[in-house]
């Protein structure tokens, strides 16, 4: 299949996954759903991903806007997952704090990336595919969109009560090992220390994957002090440590190294995550309840 053809699948089913979307979440109006434009970002961010994920995973031309290395590539498919999982979190449950959650971290994510690429790697794009217009229409659209709605200043009502001790301790502690990582990650992508740059031949690719860790080290900062928030942090932290590790193991069944560090890290980080978010006591959110 050529390139233009797996684009153009890609198209058709992105749009009709959009149009079911819609018809789900983007018609009725609710407690926390924003504006028509917030609607279309969170259920453009969550289809997108959820669609996008199995592409970037399989490497799939054209997979991506830039040749990526294939452990890098599912590991983006595993970002788009958690975004994918953790906005679908969001819709069936709205709430103002959750959607501005949600927002920051799609901030979070492109605009380092977008920023890095515009002004260090331009090279690295083909503008004769079209996939590098499809990106770039995508971030610029994600981003203005999401900026919009945090300007809105809704109110976002009172926070629910703090989660536990262990929680808060957990997003700390955890937060700030990513942070490290990811700003470590990102400014000096080439740096001699396999275990931790992974990627020091293609500087933009470590930069994308620094992004992340930097974005859900902002999920866990931002949620220290309300349950609601903690347990979609989670959900979204979960969802991509585990993912990180299914990545680096199908490296090692490929026969290619296995990125140790980030395997055992990122084991740790989805387990305990995930662990925590299943033993997280209090009263469930309802659709109609805002954080």
């Amino acid at each position: 299949m050529t390139e233009d053809l797996w684009f153009g699948v890609a198209v058709i089913v992105l749009l009709a996954a959009m149009a079911a979307a819609f018809a789900r979440w983007g018609r009725e109006p609710g407690e926390g759903r924003g504006s028509p434009v917030g609607r279309f970002v969170l259920i453009a961010t969550a289809v997108g991903g959820l669609i996008g994920a199995p592409f970037w995973w399989l490497d799939l031309q054209p997979s991506f806007a830039w040749d990526l290395p294939p452990l890098a590539s599912r590991m983006l498919g595993v970002a788009a997952l958690a975004f994918g999982v953790t906005g679908i979190a969001v819709l069936e449950y709205p709430s103002a704090a959750r959607e501005r959650l949600f927002y920051i971290l799609i901030l979070a994510y492109l605009v380092p990336l977008a920023l890095a690429a515009v002004t260090l790697h331009l090279d690295r794009f083909d503008f004769v595919r079209p996939v590098t217009y499809g990106f770039f229409a995508v971030v610029i659209v994600l981003c203005i969109g999401s900026a919009l709605e945090l300007s809105r200043g809704k109110d976002t009502g009172p926070a629910q009560f703090a989660p536990g001790g262990t929680v808060r301790g957990w997003l700390l502690l955890a937060g700030l090992v990513l942070a490290v990582w990811g700003v470590a990650l990102f400014v000096i992508p080439t740096a001699p220390y396999p275990l931790v740059f992974n990627w020091p031949q293609d500087e933009l690719s470590s930069r994308l994957i620094a992004a992340m860790l930097m974005t859900v080290a902002i999920a866990f900062f931002l949620s220290r002090r309300d349950t609601g928030l903690a347990r979609l942090a989670l959900l979204f932290a979960g969802v991509y440590g585990i993912g990180v590790v299914a990545a680096g193991l199908t490296n090692a069944v490929g026969g290619k190294p296995m990125p140790l560090l980030y395997v055992t890290g990122f084991c740790i980080v989805g387990l305990v995550s995930l662990g925590l978010l299943a033993g997280m006591k209090g009263p469930r959110i309802s659709p109609q309840a805002a954080s």
